[in-house]
């Protein structure tokens, strides 16, 4: 097999177009049609679909893809191992984490312990709203996440490690005429302005079925995607947030604020680990694998990968397993 015809179906993939991957790959159209045209005669299977609106893979286009990239970052690594002379691992490993989760915290111990026992080894990581962390899983172009949900979905593995419980964060001044209790219904939580993220992401859907719950919506007053920028916002007493203890706990005026646990089934969410199942894992990215886990289990506590039950929840004691199942 050629690499180079499977650089070439990557690359069209990746850009949705003919025209495109051909002058970014500094070649004729009609060459690199022949080259895709010789690939779909290997495997007997159509592999894109062409449209007016650009080309997408097939099925067969699709599996072909994920294997495509986990060759390429093999070719990769074996170029760099060799170039760079290394003795012990190497390579880029991708790394997603879902944003203002628990997960965001596991990055500063996992780069360390990454950095010390293995520095030949480079790590991607991707924390920040906005992106399918499953999606990129699933299309090799990402090793490991941990994120939101636990739904099946072929080509995916997931181990459910915890089930992460959501907090009504919000400034004293909201309270200066009352003495908060330790908890906030759903009627409650639909009266506070609140600060959000973008409406695909899992706290805004968590939100929003807590409030559809008792029939209301909630009163949204600006969608923020950065932790900082919440942070700011919360500090100056412009809203209330909704995020779990652990992000809570790391606000720069944590002492400051008043949170109350979301008295509502549907203000939680379970927290996976979730890689390719039928795609293997590089050897720096099965090394970085197993500190992850060693890392979670240290953090969060032990969890039986075989039925996915976990012993702790972070923010609260360990909740069964179940409920939503999508991970924006």
């Amino acid at each position: 097999m050629d690499t180079r015809r499977l650089e070439a179906f990557v690359k069209v993939v990746d850009l949705g177009s003919m025209s495109r991957a051909a002058k970014l790959l500094n070649i004729a159209q009609p060459a690199l049609s022949q080259q895709i045209a010789s690939l779909e005669v290997d495997f007997k299977r159509k592999l894109l679909d062409r449209s007016a609106r650009g080309v997408r893979p097939t099925d067969a286009g699709q599996i072909l893809y994920r294997y495509a990239k986990s060759i390429q970052r093999q070719i990769d690594e074996a170029r760099r191992t060799i170039f760079e002379n290394r003795s012990g691992l190497t390579g880029n490993v991708t790394i997603g984490l879902a944003p203002l989760s628990s997960a965001a915290l596991l990055a500063t111990p996992l780069l360390m312990q990454v950095r010390e026992r293995h520095p030949g080894v480079v790590l991607h990581i991707y924390d920040s709203s906005g992106i399918m962390l499953s999606e990129m899983v699933l299309k090799a172009s990402m090793d490991i996440a941990v994120l939101y949900g636990d739904r099946p979905v072929t080509g995916l593995d997931y181990k459910p490690l915890m089930r992460e419980h959501f907090y009504l964060v919000a400034p004293r001044i909201m309270y200066s005429n009352q003495v908060p209790s330790e908890e906030v219904s759903a009627a409650e939580l639909a009266q506070f302005d609140l600060l959000l993220p973008y409406r695909e992401s899992f706290l805004r859907q968590a939100v929003e079925r807590v409030c559809a719950e008792v029939g209301l919506r909630p009163r949204v007053i600006a969608e923020i995607h950065s932790q900082s920028t919440l942070s700011s916002a919360i500090a100056a007493g412009l809203g209330a947030a909704v995020l779990p203890m652990s992000i809570a706990k790391a606000l720069p005026n944590f002492d400051e604020l008043c949170i109350r646990r979301i008295d509502a089934a549907s203000a939680s969410q379970q927290m996976s680990l979730c890689i390719s199942d039928n795609v293997a894992l590089s050897d720096a990215a099965f090394a970085v694998y197993k500190i992850l886990l060693e890392i979670i289990v240290k953090n969060w506590g032990q969890f039986d990968c075989s039925s996915g039950s976990a012993a702790v929840a972070a923010g609260g004691p360990a909740a069964p397993l179940g409920g939503p199942k999508d991970e924006p």
